[in-house]
């Protein structure tokens, strides 16, 4: 039910968990705007560009980097 989304631009819409902490592939919880996170299953989850995430959360390259490993 996961669904990839492009912006005007060409853009990928992304997922971030706010609890996890992470960038996640989300689940849509019904036909509204809420996504459930597939790791801490909570509906705590932000979605826009990658751009537009790292800039409202402040993530870093390095942070990211770090948490993949």
């Amino acid at each position: 039910m996961n669904k990839q989304k492009s912006g005007v631009f060409g853009e990928k819409i992304l997922y971030y968990c706010k609890d996890c902490e992470k960038f996640v592939d989300a689940q849509q919880v019904g036909r509204r705007y809420v996504f459930r996170c597939p790791i801490c299953k909570t509906k705590n989850v932000a979605f826009g560009t990658e751009k537009s995430l790292r800039n409202f959360f402040h993530i870093d390259d390095e942070k990211e980097e770090v948490t993949k490993k």
